[in-house]
């Protein structure tokens, strides 16, 4: 385990890339589906959403997501949820966090990995995506320079990862936020050599790209652009 921990910290790759629907098996597109509809809530009703998704998810541009009937919010919601009954939601603070049932109680989930007394200064979005991907892996926190971004700046003294994506979210004025970690993909899965992919989404576009994979060579997932 260390040792594949050394060899993803070395090559894992930051790519910002505006994608469109791929195919998927029935569990991706539902969760396509599910998030799709979050994104479509989030922006309808001007609330920030996290979720962590148990397939990598594909979304790109908002005018691509089918619209959603959204009454109010809480009703949305469930509505999505419903669809998707792997899932359930929450109200954290002014946050919504929609994430697997099982997730929210697991210690071995890597989104549910403590941290304290993290500072971010002047760090660009997909710095920040870079600097939590390290820290999944190593249990490391340390921002990556990225040329490109308006900063951001943020703190959280007492969380979890999950708290570190919704400050994130919230600093960059982004809507969205989207992560996976899926240990053992499989062949007939969307990029079956990667393991983690987070992303954050402004009201019409990704606004923020991270995905990673353990075994070398470590080449980015092919996208239709």
């Amino acid at each position: 385990m260390r040792h594949l921990i050394r060899i993803v910290a070395l090559c894992c790759g930051v790519h910002a890339i505006v994608s469109a629907q791929a195919p998927g098996t029935a569990s991706e597109l539902a969760d396509d589906q599910l998030g799709g509809a979050l994104w479509r809530i989030a922006v309808a009703t001007h609330t920030r959403i996290g979720f962590e998704s148990i397939e990598f998810v594909q979304l790109s541009r908002l005018q691509n997501v089918p619209e959603f009937p959204i009454s109010s919010r809480d009703e949305a919601l469930q509505t999505a949820v419903d669809a998707n009954p792997r899932y359930e939601w929450r109200a954290i603070g002014d946050f919504v966090v929609v994430r697997p049932k099982k997730a929210w109680n697991d210690s071995a989930d890597p989104f549910n990995r403590p941290v304290r007394n993290l500072r971010v200064e002047n760090a660009t979005p997909t710095g920040v995506l870079s600097g939590l991907r390290d820290f999944i892996y190593t249990n490391r926190f340390a921002v990556v320079s990225r040329a490109q971004g308006t900063p951001v700046s943020f703190e959280v003294q007492s969380g979890t990862v999950v708290d570190v994506l919704n400050r994130l979210t919230e600093s960059a004025a982004t809507v969205l936020w989207t992560a996976s970690y899926r240990p053992n993909p499989q062949p007939g899965q969307r990029y079956p050599g990667w393991d983690l992919q987070m992303r954050l989404l402004d009201p019409t576009l990704t606004h923020g790209l991270t995905e990673s994979c353990p075994h070398l060579p470590c080449r980015a997932p092919l996208r239709e652009r």
